[in-house]
């Protein structure tokens, strides 16, 4: 029983000093620190964003030079695919007269057989008849008629052997021309056949590399873009977490009420409202987001006025904003200012409505000189132009 309250008194008297470090709230110093953290990091994810970003453009870049240089080749394709088809134009002529001209030797072959058979003829008879004794007819009694009949007929053989062997002779260089007409055809042949092959092969080889440069630059777009999402979520909700961690910081540093009536236009003179609130394409970024207030449009070193009464927050460089300056106006409502020059009004300064608290400039991601505005009820974004006064 005394271990036990033994026991009982260690852990109370441990509670007392762990308890009253897990169950501490946290403090400003705390919060101060996790909001520099979140805006370093805010930092980082925007370099990234702008190096992908440029990645996206380079790519693109790449694919329109592509894509002219496939407008190029499509021309040098068709250009060669006509070449082709001329090419089996060529092919189908040369195949219809080596097929002519194969036909042709064999009729002029066959034609030279039969004259060779028919002098074979003729001089067989030429030597038939030239073994008759002629010149013993008129004396041996012979018929005389005989004799002049035989030796017109040996006349007539001879006559018929010499025609028969100018034939031929003609026949022989005929064919000759003709076999020496087919073997230049068919290597004409063969060289177009040749040329044909080589033609198709660039071509493939051609198409094969401009469809695989293509299709590697569509993944890269892919990859670029999924990379790009995935960092403009992550900005997403590092600037929600941005939102919370000043809206706790506001909650605790100041609990007084909230202004009423409409809030004063931040800056003197006629004002020139260049963007309102809402969604926009950013002109850096170069992509559709929101724009959590409003813009105007003024030269540099403009004097920059408290819209109500309040304490400043925050005064120094913050991500894209610039040279930034934050309002606390109660408890829930927040001021805020971008692409200042220099601040007048000092962190937990407390001014009052009208006062100059800042001068104007384009500090940041700014692409001229200019105001940005926002109110924020609870760190939640709101449009400035439902608490501002008429514009003067």
């Amino acid at each position: 029983m005394r271990t036990l309250k033994v026991l009982t008194a260690l852990v109370l008297i441990l509670s007392l000093f762990v308890g009253g470090s897990v169950f501490a709230p946290r403090v400003e110093g705390d919060l101060t620190s996790d909001l520099k953290a979140a805006q370093q990091k805010m930092n980082q994810l925007k370099t990234q964003l702008q190096a992908i970003q440029k990645l996206i453009k380079e790519n693109k870049s790449a694919k329109y030079n592509l894509l002219s240089q496939l407008t190029s080749l499509n021309d040098q394709v068709d250009q060669l695919e006509g070449d082709i088809g001329e090419i089996d134009s060529s092919i189908a002529q040369l195949e219809t007269l080596l097929t002519k001209t194969a036909a042709q030797i064999v009729i002029r072959e066959k034609q030279c057989n039969e004259l060779s058979a028919g002098i074979e003829s003729s001089i067989d008879l030429l030597y038939h008849v030239s073994n008759l004794d002629v010149a013993g007819l008129p004396f041996t009694g012979g018929d005389l008629n005989a004799t002049v009949e035989a030796q017109q007929g040996v006349s007539a053989v001879l006559q018929q052997i010499t025609g028969s062997l100018s034939a031929v002779s003609t026949q022989k260089l005929a064919l000759q021309s003709d076999r020496a007409a087919y073997a230049q055809t068919k290597s004409q042949l063969e060289q177009v056949y040749a040329l044909k092959k080589q033609q198709a092969s660039l071509l493939a080889e051609q198409k094969a590399a401009t469809q695989q440069t293509l299709n590697y630059l569509a993944a890269k777009s892919t990859q670029f873009s999924a990379d790009d999402k995935r960092i403009q979520d992550e900005i997403k909700r590092e600037n929600k977490l941005i939102d919370q961690i000043v809206a706790e910081i506001d909650r605790q540093q100041h609990p007084g009420n909230e202004p009423t009536g409409k809030l004063l236009w931040p800056i003197p003179g006629s004002i020139h409202i260049t963007e309102l609130f809402g969604m926009r394409h950013d002109p850096i970024n170069g992509v559709w987001e929101m724009h959590n207030g409003i813009d105007m449009g003024c030269p540099m070193s403009t004097t920059l006025l408290a819209p109500a009464d309040g304490v400043v927050e925050y005064e120094g460089r913050f991500s894209g904003y610039g040279n930034m300056l934050m309002l606390q106006c109660g408890q829930h409502m927040t001021l805020v200012f971008g692409h200042l020059k220099s601040f007048i009004a000092k962190k937990g300064q407390s001014v009052k409505r009208g006062q100059v608290i800042a001068l104007t400039d384009n500090t940041g991601w700014s692409t001229g000189p200019h105001l940005h505005f926002e109110v924020r009820i609870d760190a939640t974004p709101k449009n400035p132009m439902l608490y501002l006064g008429p514009k003067p």
